[in-house]
Order: C-alpha cells, then structure tokens, then sequence
C-alpha cells in the first residue's frame, strides 16, 4: 500500500513539472530570392566557373546575434584575372542594414583561382545569416 501510494506522489509531482515551450525567435528568417532569376545573362553565379582558394566567412554581427536576427545578402563581385575580387557590392538583402558591410568586408578578402585571360564579371553569391551561423549558398 505504501508502495502504491510513493508511485501515485511521483506520478502526480512529474504530472505537475511540465517543459517549458521552446522561446520562438524573435525574428523570422526572411524568404531568400532566386539568384538565378537575378543573374544576367553571361555573367556567372557562385558555384560555376568559380574555384574558392580562400574565402573566410563574413562575421555574424554580434548585435544582430544579440537581437537573434536573421538574413540573407546577395553579393556581386567580380573576379579579377589573379584570381582577387573587386567591384563588391550588395545587389539585394534582407533585412536591410544589419549584413551589408560585415558581408561586403569578407568578399573583398575572397581569392579565386586564376578564372582565365579576362577575369568573371557580376559574380553572385547568396550569403545566409540564420540562428546566429552564416554559410554561403542556399
């Protein structure tokens, strides 16, 4: 009897514990865009005709972090003939001013192999910002 009674206690003290619901984050991330909708015709897009030598991560803001926002930047580069970039610019990115310029600092410092005789011209690559990680690529 005082067996059954301990069990019921137990069941009844573990019934009453209940697991704290997940915090939802406070900034949804946004919908990412085509990038292939946004390639012009001839120029290339991350991934093709590209050969990475060394290509460090942009930093996630730390305020960004802090305030657990998420985002995405579509980067244009172009890839000059030893393999450097220039020509960095943000095409598109959501949500505006929060990734632009940790993004556009890291890209700069991008080295390619040598892409041939004439270099690649409005290069996009996609940059996600997600759960305090960035990666490049959808």
């Amino acid at each position: 009897m005082k067996c059954g009674i301990g069990i019921v206690g137990i069941c009844l003290l573990l019934a009453s514990c209940e697991t704290p619901e997940p915090r939802p984050l406070r900034h949804d991330y946004p919908a990412p865009p085509s990038v292939k909708r946004m390639t012009e015709a001839g120029a290339c897009q991350g991934g093709g005709g590209l050969a990475a030598k060394s290509l460090p991560l942009p930093k996630f803001p730390r305020r960004a972090k802090r305030q657990e926002r998420q985002g995405w930047v579509v980067v244009s580069l172009d890839v000059n003939t030893d393999g450097s970039t220039s020509n960095v610019f943000v095409k598109r990115a959501a949500p505006p001013d929060i990734f632009e310029r940790t993004t556009i600092r890291a890209v700069q410092n991008w080295r390619f192999q040598p892409p041939g005789k004439t270099g690649l011209d409005g290069c996009l690559v996609f940059i996600s910002y997600r759960l305090g990680r960035v990666r490049i690529g959808q």
